[in-house]
């Protein structure tokens, strides 16, 4: 600050130099001649005053300028002091509530779906290398560009929404449609084209499904072969419908219709085999997981639990990876405050479950939603107010 000081009092003095005459004065000595002299003029003095009037307001937003920029810096540093390990976690900060993550195949990206609001949200890639998080919905999307041909019906884009599950479909080389449950001003699944580049993967909407009219909220979605796709349909807390639930499927030349006996309490994550031949799907309100044969009039396997299960993912080695709570939920949708998370992983043969981790309920990481493998690592999203991604080995 004292150097910008001492800069405006040698500019002054300049002015004063060549408005008295002295344009040859060595204004680094502060002998300008005349400084203590009153012979000044009145036109020098005018110019003084004007030169100040033009500067002033320059000066005094170049310091506000520095001002912001400390700031802003101490509380960058702040919120990187924030995102130590907490009980043998690591945390990638910056992630509003990821209620669900996908790793995307043959890439360094890791999509997560946040939520501000129940009318809105954030879609995020997080490099699992960098760990840098980057938004690509709203902000940074790309021009929305409607695909008339595969979703037609649908009436239109939308600028905000509370994103939920997500499942992607690859459609050629580093090019997908990410599939993604929104609430909000309409209930629906809203289609991104994404395309993976070597910096930030690219987002551009392309069309929606939109619910059928018995569906109060939809939950989790999972990709089919034909470009089909399932969803589950949890009705929301306070609902009468609330205890019951099914499982959608969706296909451009047949619509909605119910998958034949996926009836159960709360159905919340689901998943596919890599046919599309089979089912997996976690009854949250059931505190059980079902495997359903789509194609097959077989009754349903189905294993009962203490935990409600939320999401559920493959892992890299052909197991369901689970996030649940220990909620003793009842059918009917009664439920207590989760006391820890619990990171099981189950056999898609038989559906037996093993425990991987529990993590308790912390301040910073109250609740996980959904458990992903990265390489060596777990990575776990979550919600109920927590801004950040927990890992573990």
């Amino acid at each position: 600050m004292y150097s910008t000081v001492y800069g405006v009092q040698t500019l002054v003095d300049r002015e004063l130099a060549i408005s008295s005459g002295y344009k040859n004065a060595d204004i680094n000595s502060n002998e300008i001649p005349g400084r203590e002299e009153k012979a000044v003029n009145q036109g020098s003095k005018m110019k003084v005053l004007c030169w100040y009037g033009k500067n002033f307001l320059a000066f005094v937003l170049a310091g506000f300028g520095v001002f912001l920029f400390l700031y802003f810096s101490s509380a960058t540093i702040s919120a990187e002091e924030g995102c130590i390990p907490v009980d043998g976690l690591e945390f990638i900060c910056g992630v509003n509530q990821a209620e669900d993550l996908l790793r995307m195949p043959n890439s360094n990206f890791v999509i997560a779906s946040g939520r501000i609001s129940d009318t809105e949200g954030q879609i995020y890639a997080i490099d699992k290398n960098s760990r840098i998080v980057s938004e690509l919905f709203p902000r940074n999307v790309l021009e929305a560009k409607h695909d008339i041909e595969n979703f037609g019906d649908c009436p239109g884009s939308i600028n905000a929404f509370q994103p939920h599950g997500i499942s992607v479909r690859e459609m050629g080389q580093d090019a997908y449609w990410l599939y993604v449950v929104g609430h909000g001003y309409r209930e629906a699944i809203e289609v991104f084209s994404l395309k993976i580049n070597d910096d930030i993967p690219s987002l551009r909407w392309v069309g929606c499904i939109e619910a059928p009219n018995q569906v109060e909220r939809f939950n989790a979605v999972t990709v089919l072969p034909n470009n089909k796709i399932a969803v589950t349909h949890l009705p929301p807390a306070g609902s009468p419908n609330r205890g019951s639930g099914e499982v959608w499927e969706w296909s451009s030349n047949e619509g909605w219709e119910i998958v034949k006996g996926s009836q159960m309490p709360g159905p919340n994550g689901i998943v596919a085999s890599s046919d599309g031949s089979t089912l997996f799907v976690a009854a949250y309100l059931g505190t059980s997981l079902k495997k359903l044969e789509r194609q097959s009039s077989s009754q349903p396997i189905q294993v009962e639990t203490i935990y409600s299960i939320d999401n559920i993912r493959w892992s890299d080695e052909g197991e369901l990876l689970l996030a649940a709570h220990d909620r003793g939920c009842t059918p009917r949708g009664g439920c207590s405050n989760s006391s820890a998370t619990h990171l099981l992983k189950a056999s898609p043969i038989d559906l037996e479950i093993e425990t991987i981790r529990v993590i308790p309920v912390l301040d910073v990481f109250p609740v996980g939603t959904v458990i992903i493998d990265v390489g060596d690592e777990y990575w776990v999203g979550g919600i109920a107010g927590t801004d950040r991604i927990a890992i573990f080995r």
